[in-house]
């Protein structure tokens, strides 16, 4: 649900011409922060680098994606609200973000250091780009309904639907290291 809900993002910035810059900021915040979540499975799953004493196999992608996008699409949704208003919706985003990175530890997905490492790392993203963002700016009510409208359309049809990005990297990683299985880490069982 991530990535059409950053694809429509993206489009929803970029298209109207006063938002393009905002758009352009968001297009790197994301890649940013996709990137960084790729790099460090890459580095662990091709050549077993990652943090000593830690149990790691890199940043978790659901935390550090649902810290960038949640909090965003509630500060672009409450663009037009008070700086009040505007903080708490960003609180509630930041809230879902933790509760899907929760539920990755409960899920045994990721490690508890892979999930506030990812947190964090998309927490920072997040941040530099609300930063780069006007605190009020004027948006037609349109152009906002346009956005809760397809947000929630992408929420509801692609719920549940997984793209392969473990699989993707496992194969990215087996090209470029050249060894014939990917470094990988058994969670415990309870």
């Amino acid at each position: 649900m991530l990535l059409p809900l950053i694809v429509w993002i993206t489009l929803w910035l970029i298209v109207p011409r006063e938002s393009r810059r905002d758009g352009w900021r968001w297009v790197v915040a994301v890649g940013v922060c996709g990137g960084g979540v790729a790099l460090s499975k890459l580095l662990f799953m091709a050549w077993d680098i990652g943090l000593p004493g830690l149990d790691y196999t890199g940043f978790s992608g659901h935390s550090a994606m649902s810290m960038l996008v949640w909090p965003t699409t509630a500060a672009l949704l409450t663009r037009r609200a008070n700086v009040g208003w505007r903080s708490v919706a960003i609180g509630l985003g930041i809230l879902l973000a933790v509760s899907i990175a929760i539920s990755r530890i409960w899920l045994k997905a990721h490690s508890v250091s892979e999930v506030i490492l990812g947190s964090a790392f998309g927490l920072l993203v997040c941040t530099w780009f609300q930063r780069g963002q006007p605190v009020a700016q004027q948006v037609s009510v349109r152009a906002v309904a346009l956005l809760a409208g397809m947000s929630l359309l992408v929420v509801v049809v692609c719920y549940g639907r997984v793209f392969p990005s473990q699989h993707i990297l496992k194969q990215v990683a087996l090209a470029i290291s050249g060894h014939d299985m990917v470094f990988s880490r058994q969670m415990p069982l309870p």
